[in-house]
């Protein structure tokens, strides 16, 4: 049964560029949830067996339960498309850093380890997300971060990069994203230090100056990272380490797990 019978789209609360996410309300439960909708991208999605792979890779995460990652109701076709179906957090991390750029150290190492602690249950049942930034991780009342849409966690990199299009967000890739190889946890985790990189100085370490995407990969995969406190004052010079860390280029360099990243995090003293 297609999920548009169940569900009744109200409000959009927002576009990307493969995807829309609107606030539904379930019939049946009578309860409002988000169900983002995924655009037709070149033949990955209108490939019937890539369509048919995602769904049960979407339907399988909605089997990990965390506080720290959105829950997932259901997976399936919508009208002509398909669509996820998860809880509803109106809050981004984006939106957070919008309304307050500077956000005050605690906050930020309480953002980022809830996340690490959510990719550390992702992880633990072979779920890579391959797309963590700022707007994919949602703010639920009380500064609950979770991590949300997993529309490329599963997608085999060989499939998404066969017609020469690279989904994904190019600021916050690892070096082995950007080369188009094979990730695992440690990819995550690069993501995430950019994540932090950006909460403490208001950019991302490879982003600035805004540059054709193939020069940001190549900053990505050759340039070393810029120094937080270095950038930015404010930042506290606590965080240098463990921002390099999970920036370093060489994957065995890295974090090895999210929550040894998670531990580190919330050892800074940041007073």
């Amino acid at each position: 049964m297609s999920l548009n019978i169940r569900f009744d789209l109200r409000e959009k609360l927002g576009v990307g560029s493969t995807s829309e996410v609107f606030d539904a309300y379930d019939k049946n439960l009578r309860r409002h949830v988000a169900v983002k909708k995924f655009k037709k991208f070149g033949d990955v999605i209108e490939d019937a067996e890539l369509s048919q792979r995602f769904l049960v890779d979407a339907r399988a995460a909605a089997g990990v339960t965390h506080p720290n990652i959105v829950t997932i109701y259901d997976a399936g076709s919508f009208g002509s498309g398909i669509a996820i179906v998860m809880e509803l957090v109106r809050d981004s991390l984006r939106k957070m850093l919008e309304r307050t750029p500077q956000l005050p150290p605690e906050t930020i190492v309480s953002i980022a380890a809830q996340v690490a602690d959510g990719l550390a249950c992702l992880h633990g049942h072979g779920i890579y997300h391959r797309d963590i930034k700022p707007s994919n991780i949602l703010i639920a009342p009380g500064n609950i971060a979770k991590i949300g849409d997993f529309g490329l966690a599963h997608l085999p990199m060989s499939e998404l990069t066969r017609t020469g299009t690279v989904l994904g967000t190019p600021r916050y890739m690892s070096p082995e994203q950007a080369r188009g190889q094979a990730v695992d946890g440690r990819s995550d985790i690069f993501s995430l230090g950019v994540v932090l990189f950006e909460m403490l100085t208001g950019q991302t370490p490879f982003g600035h100056p805004p540059c054709a995407d193939h020069v940001l990969l190549e900053r990505i995969i050759r340039a070393p990272a810029p120094v937080p406190s270095q950038l930015n004052p404010q930042s506290p010079p606590a965080f240098d380490a463990v921002v390099a860390r999970a920036l370093a280029k060489k994957i065995e360099d890295r974090y090895q797990t999210s929550a040894q990243f998670a531990a580190h995090l919330r050892a800074i003293k940041c007073s």
